[in-house]
């Protein structure tokens, strides 16, 4: 049985998000916030001026590196994003709340002309695409007698707090959850670059399904792989296909609009997982069981094992070991 635990510690290095990333990342945000300062201020009296807060993988430092993508002129491209709040806070006695298409004009103008490329509407929020690929998702709240509602456009004002799910799940972590939510969102990635028809959960789907089936472990490939057998497994139960948002609005099963196909695609990638963690560990050679996962899973990011079985490690430990516990003779014997 070959043990992994080393090639997934040395995966997560390589997929993490680097330091220099992140702040790359921050200085986007830092001159997006004053821009968008700037046109409020410029144009909305005081009561209307906008605060802002993080949110997302980036807070929640779950974030992983995209592969490398290449647009029609053969530029490479990083596709990190970034989810940046944007809030409306009313004060006592004012009722400044405006239409959700309102809102969603206002930031929408604030950033038109802020990169080469035009922001992009979205339902949910408006983002601002840069020539790198990277893009900042603004999503728009409104707070009132405390409570904070999302400005969405099919569904007009929702119940939405982003800041209590990336604390709920600052709360229940350890380093090792960290890695194991990467190590989902870096499976997504390579599998959906690699197949234009699959379309994964989202991150934020994937972080509840692993903090909420986290088996934890001494080793990662154990860990990682136990975790996804309970994932699997609590799927394919009976009306066992939902994921349950853990904050508000708690009790949301964010898998409610899965058409049937994109159900049954996700669950027989999930299973076509568990069985080649599965294969990879009943392989003794190091080499061989790496190759299953870089292959069929994770791509070339994923080291490749040593050449050499799991079992000739094992007696090499016992003998050092061994030779270790040898009494020596006295000096001059």
């Amino acid at each position: 049985m070959a043990v992994l635990h080393k090639e997934f510690t040395e995966f997560n290095k390589k997929i993490r998000l680097s330091e220099s990333r992140r702040e790359m990342l921050k200085a986007s945000r830092k001159d997006i916030k004053r821009k968008i300062r700037k046109w409020f201020k410029d144009n909305k009296p005081t009561e209307l001026q906008p605060k802002f807060h993080g949110q997302g993988s980036f807070e929640m430092f779950t974030g992983i590196n995209p592969i490398p993508m290449k647009d029609d002129d053969g530029n490479t491209l990083l596709k990190f994003d970034l989810d940046f709040g944007i809030y409306f806070i009313e004060k006592e006695e004012e009722d400044n709340k405006q239409t959700v298409e309102t809102w969603h004009n206002w930031v929408y103008q604030s950033v038109e002309d802020h990169t080469s490329k035009k922001p992009v509407r979205k339902t949910t929020c408006i983002r601002v695409i840069y020539s790198d690929g990277h893009h900042i998702d603004l999503p728009i709240y409104y707070k009132h007698d405390d409570i904070i509602e999302l400005a969405h456009k099919s569904k007009g004002w929702i119940e939405s707090d982003p800041k209590e799910f990336y604390e709920w799940f600052n709360n229940i972590k350890n380093a090792q959850l960290e890695r194991i939510v990467r190590y989902f969102k870096a499976w997504k990635n390579y599998k959906e670059i690699n197949n234009s028809n699959l379309k994964f959960p989202s991150g934020f789907e994937l972080t509840i399904l692993a903090a909420n089936n986290y088996v934890e472990d001494d080793n990662d490939d154990k860990a990682f792989r136990e975790t996804v057998r309970k994932i699997d497994t609590e799927l394919n139960k009976p009306n066992g296909f939902k994921c349950l948002r853990p904050t508000t609005p708690k009790g949301e099963d964010v898998f409610y609009n899965y058409t049937i196909s994109r159900k049954n695609n996700f669950l027989s990638t999930l299973k076509s997982l568990l069985n080649d963690l599965e294969r990879a560990k009943d392989d003794k050679n190091f080499k061989k069981a790496s190759e299953i996962l870089r292959n069929n899973h994770f791509g070339d990011r994923f080291p490749l094992g040593a050449d050499k079985d799991e079992e000739e490690k094992s007696n090499n430990l016992g003998k050092s070991l061994g030779a270790a516990s040898i009494t020596p003779k006295p000096y001059g014997y």
